[in-house]
Parts: structure tokens; C-alpha cells; sequence
């Protein structure tokens, strides 16, 4: 989707696109808005991740898919980056007010000379034994960080595959199978794109025939009702006082199950 001036203006979608978007996740499981990210923001969260990269790969630098930790400072902290508008318009409508997530949030980089991803998805469907597709209720949201071409590794995703459910596992055999004859789609998309995507959408990472990392944003969100009490205790991160006292009241509401 193309957006307007206006709409870019207002960080906020016109009716009639909130609408449009809506639909293309319900139907094809995902969503793509061009180039809403600011070009300087763009650069420098790049160059941020980029300096990250350096640091936490000094002896060797991995070839497959994969990212960084994202550290508790800024530009990692900003607010267009943790509730983006565009996205939180969508996620609001699509899966209500009390949306949540867990800091740090992932990121995802195409190596140079990576190969090819197994075909998965993040998450099956919450009633494995049912034929019934629910809503929407885990939602990822990439942030392009540097074009998405071919030859840089543009992730490939099999529209409206997160309505199939006759293959409840991640069996990669299977799906590869199946894939072959089901159309799919490369995400090509300029730099300072968004994608809302539902994480039950089969999808894989591409090679990087460049020689330059392919990094992207990586926010999971959820419903209210994925939360337990001692759930998540594995990656949730503890965010220090002084940190969480910076962050806005809506950062706050999205990362509120983290300790403090």
C-alpha cells in the first residue's frame, strides 16, 4: 500500500486505507505500507543496528538468517520504533486496545552469502483440531531498515497461507511440499517500509548475494489473553527504572508484563 502526504502528516491512516489494510491482513495475512518510516529516522536506526552488529559479532560474523540483541538505549527505544502509528492503527483494530509485547524485541538480518530458510510459520492456530481459522491474535511488524530487493535477500511469504488448517506443525518437509503448488510472493519494498504480518502466514528468508547485511525490525504483539503469570520468563528482559521512566505512557502499556 501507498500512503498520502497527508496521511504520512498525521501518522495516521485515512478510513478508507485503515479499511484496505485491514481486509489485506485478513485475507492475505499480511500488510505492506511503503516508505512510511522517515527517510533521517531510516538512516539512523540503520546505522545504530549496523554499529550493534559490530559489536556483538567482533570475531565472526554469521552467514545464515538471524539478528541482533537490541539494546535498552535509543534509537532501539524510540517510540516510532516500539508503537509505530500506522502499525498500532492496524493492531488496535485488528486485535484491540490491550495489545502487548515483551522487550527486546527481535530483528532479522540476510547475511551475505546466506542460502535459503526452511519454509515455516511462527505460530500455528490456537485450536490445532478445529477446521476454523479465529483472528488474528500474534502479529509481527518489520521495519525495513534498507531497500528489499532479489538480490539482498527479500523474504518470501505465501499469501493466505494463515487460513490453512490442515498442517498445525512446523513439519518442514511438509510444507515444502505443499508450497510448491501454492503461489507466493517476494516482499520487495523501499527502505522505511512496514509490514504487519500474522504469524501464522508460511514464509521464508532468501539469499543475500550482496555484500551487505539486509537488517529489519522484528516487534511481536499480542492479545490480551496470550498473557499467564510466569509466562515468557525465558526472554523476557528487566528494564531498569531510569530506562522505563523515558518511556512513553503508551510504550509503558505495550511492555507492561516486563519487570521493572
Amino acid at each position: 500500500m501507498k500512503i498520502s502526504e497527508e496521511e504520512r502528516r498525521n501518522n495516521k491512516l485515512n478510513q478508507d486505507n485503515l479499511v484496505q489494510a485491514l481486509r489485506l491482513l485478513r485475507e492475505c495475512g499480511y500488510v505492506i505500507l511503503e516508505a512510511v518510516l522517515p527517510s533521517d529516522w531510516v538512516e539512523d536506526m540503520c546505522c545504530a543496528y549496523n554499529e550493534e552488529v559490530k559489536r556483538q559479532f567482533v570475531v565472526e560474523q554469521p552467514t545464515g538468517h538471524g539478528g541482533i540483541s537490541v539494546p535498552l538505549r535509543m534509537p532501539f527505544l524510540d517510540p516510532l520504533a516500539i508503537e509505530n502509528p500506522f502499525a498500532m492503527q492496524i493492531l488496535k483494530e485488528a486485535m484491540g486496545d490491550d495489545i502487548f509485547s515483551y522487550f527486546p524485541y527481535g530483528s532479522n538480518t540476510a547475511w551475505p552469502g546466506c542460502g535459503i530458510q526452511h519454509i515455516h510459520r511462527d505460530t500455528g492456530h490456537l485450536f490445532p483440531n478445529e477446521p476454523y481459522v479465529l483472528p488474528i491474535s500474534l502479529a509481527v511488524v518489520n521495519m525495513a531498515l534498507a531497500d528489499f530487493t532479489e538480490e539482498n535477500g527479500a523474504t518470501e511469504v505465501w499469501p493466505s497461507s494463515h487460513l490453512i488448517t490442515d498442517l498445525q506443525h512446523n513439519d518442514s518437509t511438509t510444507l515444502e511440499e505443499r508450497a510448491i503448488q501454492l503461489p507466493s510472493i517476494r516482499v520487495i519494498m523501499p527502505a522505511g517500509s512496514v509490514v504487519v504480518r500474522d504469524m501464522r502466514c508460511w514464509h521464508r528468508g532468501m539469499p543475500n548475494q550482496t555484500q551487505v547485511i539486509r537488517p529489519m525490525l522484528a516487534l511481536v504483539y499480542f492479545r490480551r489473553f496470550h498473557h499467564l503469570p510466569d509466562d515468557a520468563q525465558t526472554f523476557r528482559q528487566t528494564i531498569p527504572t531510569e530506562v522505563w521512566e523515558q518511556m512513553s505512557q503508551q510504550s509503558q502499556k505495550i511492555y507492561r508484563y516486563n519487570q521493572v
